[in-house]
């Protein structure tokens, strides 16, 4: 995902990497204004409705083709897959009461709770299960969800509250795989099996809240689910709001009109709430990342010259200083600095600043014809407003080095998400994990077909995936780690440049914001109650 969700494996052959300390600021001073989309001020009088704000968009609801970080989060308090993290980074059984894995690591046999209810009270089955694994890899979406499965052979039932997974390749961590939202588990009766249910039908989930009403941009209304399962949320109503501008929603927030937010203020707003009255800024030790990707297949980065130069020359401190205000790190390989495995990969090959002598030698070895020209894609909103300033900065130091000419182009989010790679040569992402494990950072983005569409694919790369799937040992499995992120660096198909904190902001009176702040990158509302 440029996403989140998470799960378990079998035995004592993984572990998580999960930070599980958090940060809290607390501050001072209550500021006027109006709230753009934030019209519910009334509502966020009473201690039974949340408010939350957020810049982001939701492009798809149905899980089968939703694999962005924002139409997650207002997911997630609706679907639930066989294993998650309800209650923080540490993997647990939520629709499953466990699962066992064959000798061979290819066979995985699911026992699901029983009683449990989607949200319009039909009962869920093995059926339902099967059903939601086999639309996903049917359907085959544009946003890339499916290539979570693709180690995925067949689904059968065994019973009304058996599942049995058959893999293509032994895997130890398929249980993390059951955990994301490919894994998110639909009626049967309602979504049809070969195309996506829209945004404007009902979507029923077997979450803690179900949803009321949805207007795409505007706000999400979601209810406590009446048949839930499990404890009752501490919020009886849930209202999220979507906001085109981050200074409307502080705005909003400092008036009162929402109670918090989650995604996204610029560096600069995050400083000015820190220091406003009644506002708390929530920080804790999270794995969200940001790189840029190339199109392999096409020039100029069909070159892998072009790409090894550009490497050289990523501004990272002055992203992170500049443009971030240190609120961001650099980052120096696909995986994360904190989870096991991690290592600094890109400081070793390329350097921890820009090189401009080395990218111009890589580049006069390779006999390419110098500035190189290209357009570099971005998106405005969905990863802050922080982003134009941000590939400012690529632009200026790619610009600068006399290598590269560079003409910057954006697209908002529902227009961006489905190009990519198919239509764009280098253009920026992020990635919020699936799961809190260094497997999540490789996977997706170095496999043959991987989400990105950007025409990589290695046998070495493939065989090192394989090699990490089956390993008996969690030793062997982080070794196949840190092998496959020195070929990323070698092949170069994608270059990380920051990692950042999981962030929240909200007025003094909401309660257990804390409590969702860890590396499992997910807001669990259901946590958070307000006095």
């Amino acid at each position: 995902m440029e996403k989140g969700a998470s799960m378990t494996r079998g035995t004592k052959r993984w572990r998580l990497g999960a930070f599980t300390a958090v940060v809290t600021i607390v501050v001072g001073v209550i500021g006027a204004g109006v709230g753009g989309a934030a019209r519910s001020g009334a509502d966020s009088a009473s201690a039974t409705t949340l408010i939350d704000g957020t810049t982001g968009t939701v492009v798809n609801i149905d899980p089968a083709n939703e694999y962005d970080f924002d139409s997650f989060t207002l997911d997630l308090p609706l679907f639930q897959g066989l294993y998650g993290f309800p209650h923080g980074a540490k993997i647990q059984p939520v629709l499953a009461t466990g699962c066992k894995a064959s000798a061979n690591l290819k066979t995985w046999t699911c026992a699901l709770r029983k009683g449990v209810k989607f949200s319009d009270g039909s009962p869920m089955t093995s059926a339902d299960v099967k059903w939601s694994f086999d639309r996903v890899n049917k359907i085959k979406g544009d946003q890339g969800i499916y290539t979570l499965l693709s180690n995925l052979k067949s689904v059968s039932t065994k019973g009304t509250y058996g599942v049995v997974f058959k893999l293509k390749a032994s895997q130890s961590t398929w249980p993390l795989i059951l955990a994301t939202n490919a894994g998110f588990v639909v009626e049967k009766n309602l979504y049809p099996f070969s195309k996506i249910r829209a945004n404007s039908e009902s979507q029923v989930g077997t979450g803690p809240y179900k949803l009321v009403k949805f207007t795409p941009g505007q706000q999400a209304v979601l209810q406590a689910n009446p048949n839930y399962w499990g404890p009752q949320p501490k919020t009886s109503n849930l209202i999220i709001n979507y906001f085109s501008k981050s200074s409307t929603m502080k705005l909003a927030l400092q008036r009162g009109e929402i109670d918090m937010a989650f995604q996204t203020f610029t560096p600069t707003e995050y400083a000015s709430l820190a220091k406003a009255k009644g506002i708390t800024v929530h920080a804790g030790n999270g794995t969200v990342i940001r790189y840029m990707v190339f199109n392999v297949t096409r020039p100029p980065f069909n070159n892998i010259a072009v790409r090894k130069a550009l490497a050289y020359l990523m501004p990272r401190q002055a992203i992170a200083t500049r443009v971030y205000h240190g609120t961001v790190s650099p980052l120096y390989s696909q995986v994360p600095a904190g989870l096991p495995g991690h290592i600094d990969i890109f400081a070793t090959t390329y350097g921890r600043t820009p090189n401009v002598a080395k990218a111009r030698a890589v580049l006069k070895a390779a006999g390419v014809t110098t500035p190189v020209k290209t357009d570099i894609w971005w998106t405005p909103s969905h990863y802050g407003d922080a982003s134009a300033d941000e590939y400012a900065e690529v632009q200026r130091a790619l610009n600068s080095s006399g290598l590269f000419k560079v003409t910057l182009k954006s697209a908002e989010w529902a227009q961006y998400s489905g190009a990519l790679g198919r239509t764009y040569n280098a253009f920026q992402l992020g990635w919020f994990p699936d799961y809190p494990d260094a497997e999540d950072y490789i996977v997706p983005f170095f496999q043959t077909d991987n989400f990105t569409s950007n025409g990589y694919s290695d046998p070495k790369m493939t065989a090192l995936i394989n090699k990490e799937h089956a390993a008996p040992t969690t030793a062997a499995r982080l070794a196949a780690i840190r092998q496959a992120q020195v070929l990323s660096a070698k092949d170069v198909p994608i270059v990380p440049y920051w990692q950042g904190k999981m962030i929240a902001v909200s007025r003094n009176n909401v309660q257990g914001v804390n409590r969702t702040l860890d590396a499992a990158y997910q807001m669990r509302f259901w946590l958070i109650s307000k006095s």
